[in-house]
Formats: C-alpha cells, structure tokens, sequence
C-alpha cells in the first residue's frame, strides 16, 4: 500500500495563488507587472519552484486582496499518495524501443526506466 506523503507548502501556496490570480482574471504577465517581477517567478511561484518569502507575500495579499491565511486554507485537507505523485513518460529510445521514464515528485528527480519490449 502506498506511503501517504503531504504536499509540500510552497505547492499549496502556488495553487492558492494560481486560484486568486485567475478569479480575478490575470495573467501571470499582469501580475508580475503589480509586482515587479518577471513573469517567469510568478509561474515558479504557481507550481512551487519556488518559494515566497514573508516581503513577497505581503506584496500578494495587497495586490490580490486576501489574507496571509487565504495561502494556507485547506493545507491539512491535501495530501497524495506515492502512486498519484508519480508520473510516466514513454519515449522511443535510438533503436526504436518505447522507453518509460518515471518521475517522482515534483522537482522531476527520474526514478526508474522500463524498456519494453515489442
């Protein structure tokens, strides 16, 4: 049976983020603009690459309207399983053989290669 694990914060934080920048219909571009930062930090922030800081945050709930508790709402409801943490590529090697790659979390560290046989 899998381990359950807890999804780490800075990914929460990011779909928190991600929510409230859509429901008030921004892109990231927009929002990185408010903020004055580059578009490619808001997108590392989304998807938990990377992390906010405490000034950063404060910058989010001006500009988005909410609470420093509107990013942790839920945090203990969300967790996934090993199994649903894991993800397939299927690829085709120099000769031709699909290769599967497995991706475990979310740094995308490859875990395992399966070749298959025709």
């Amino acid at each position: 049976m899998p381990q359950s694990k807890t999804v780490p914060i800075e990914v929460h934080m990011g779909l928190q983020l991600k929510k409230r920048r859509e429901e008030l219909n921004l892109t990231q571009r927009d929002l990185a603009k408010l903020m004055k930062v580059t578009p490619q930090l808001v997108s590392k922030y989304e998807t938990g690459q990377g992390k906010i800081l405490p000034n950063r945050l404060y910058d989010l709930c001006q500009i988005l309207s909410v609470t420093p508790n509107f990013f942790f709402e839920g945090l203990n409801e969300i967790s996934l399983t090993e199994e649903e943490q894991s993800i397939w590529l299927s690829c085709q090697n120099l000769k031709g053989e699909e290769i599967q790659l497995k991706v475990e979390e979310l740094r995308g560290i490859i875990a395992d290669v399966k070749v298959k046989e025709r």
